[in-house]
């Protein structure tokens, strides 16, 4: 590739959201859980009470993901005045408890005893826009993060126009910057929204058909926190809500022709990949519900999709580069998806790696909770901004998502 369509990400930028430790928010939410089916089933006898709350209890040790896999994760939409989460009560002198804890989507169900499935989808976008609009402004606070040429905004957790980008550009008067939304791409949209910046960048250096862009930036907003069902024991629900946390992260492409400022440092893109497993469309499906949206997975028939055939993906990826899988793969430093602890150890059998090639996906998942989206690009930042990784050493991201699509993206330390 000749130097003037090369192109490097860079410029990384995150918003710090407090975290909650994985024990506590576990015990809410199973505390939750038992109120919302006590309070669908009319039941509010103490006895008959504790047999749901024996219940739930029992699922959420088999089912939710434990502390031993997730320390902590980052949860925007959480009580914040709670300090003792083993002193709630749900059942008090023969009735419901009031829990007086400001809980947004649950706010009726704490205080009043009513509505266990929470606020509606309405009120949820709504939610979501004020605090994606406020994390954005915070994303591109100060004078380092100037006009880029075009937006590249991603989100799998809030749908409603004008987004909070749209607001955003409109405050600062950026009227010519346009903004490609990638909604709904899911967990490994992150490499799809790269290529699309790279071809951006590349296709507007080839005549005058449109203006130069020298600088994409890729926006994630993603709060999950905001689609929280609490009155679903299904073991996959329980999966789902002890997993999922929030994030917001920005990063540039930015193209290396004219001997960019920052070319000493950032990842330079080398090559992209995608396949979609066949017979796999219903095995993962994300669906647009009231009061929340609605995450359909059979982890077993995903997981089992996945294992048989990552192997042939990334041993063809490398083949089409003129590389052999075999041959470089101890050379690699890997960012794979932590959508969960068993897909990392699947993937790192089926592609014989070891404990250590898969320490950063598994610390990702630990350190966070499961960040969906923007789960490779948080990876990436820690490459990037890792002192220990040399000039020269190859990446290679992983990510899969509903379809089921594979999607490869390799990358090289500057």
């Amino acid at each position: 590739m000749k130097n003037n369509f090369q192109t490097i990400l860079t410029d990384f930028h995150s918003i710090p959201i407090t975290p909650v430790s994985q024990k506590d928010s576990c015990e809410l939410l199973m505390k939750g859980m038992v109120k919302a089916l006590a309070v669908k089933k009319g039941e509010t006898e103490g006895s008959e009470v504790e047999k749901i709350e024996k219940k739930i209890r029992l699922k959420f040790k088999l089912y939710a993901l434990s502390e031993e896999v997730i320390k902590q994760r980052f949860l925007v939409i959480w009580p914040e005045n709670i300090k003792y989460y083993d002193d709630i009560k749900i059942i008090e002198n023969g009735q419901f408890a009031k829990i007086n804890l400001s809980i947004p989507l649950f706010e009726d169900l704490a205080k009043n005893h009513i509505n266990p499935d929470g606020i509606n989808l309405n009120k949820r976008m709504e939610m979501y826009r004020s605090i994606s609009e406020q994390k954005i402004e915070e994303l591109y606070n100060g004078e380092l993060h100037q006009k880029p040429d075009h937006i590249i905004h991603l989100t799998s957790s809030g749908y409603i126009q004008p987004n909070p980008i749209d607001i955003y550009i409109s405050k600062k008067k950026w009227h010519d910057v346009h903004v490609t939304n990638f909604y709904n791409k899911a967990c490994n949209a992150p490499i799809s929204a790269i290529e699309t910046a790279h071809a951006l960048i590349r296709s507007s250096m080839l005549d005058n058909c449109e203006n130069l862009k020298k600088r994409i930036d890729i926006v994630h907003t993603e709060i999950f926190s905001i689609h929280m069902s609490i009155s679903n024991d299904d073991p996959v629900n329980i999966g789902l809500i002890t997993a999922f946390s929030d994030s917001f992260i920005k990063y540039s492409v930015s193209s290396c022709r004219n001997g960019h400022k920052k070319e000493s440092h950032g990842l330079k893109i080398l090559s992209f990949r995608h396949t979609l497993i066949p017979d796999s469309l219903d095995h993962a499906v994300l669906t647009v519900s009231s009061p929340a949206f609605k995450y359909i997975i059979d982890p077993s028939r995903y997981l089992k999709k996945i294992k048989g055939s990552i192997r042939l993906f990334v041993d063809e990826f490398f083949c089409k580069i003129g590389l052999k899988f075999n041959e470089i793969k101890n050379d690699l430093i890997y960012l794979i998806q932590p959508s969960s602890y068993q897909i990392i150890t699947q993937i790192g059998k089926e592609l014989e790696l070891s404990d250590e090639q898969l320490s950063i996906s598994r610390e990702n998942l630990y350190e966070n909770g499961y960040l969906t989206s923007s789960s490779i690009p948080f990876m990436c930042k820690k490459i990037y901004e890792s002192s220990d990784v040399m000039r020269g050493q190859k990446i290679f991201c992983l990510g899969f998502a509903s379809g089921i699509t594979i999607s490869g993206m390799l990358l090289e330390k500057l």
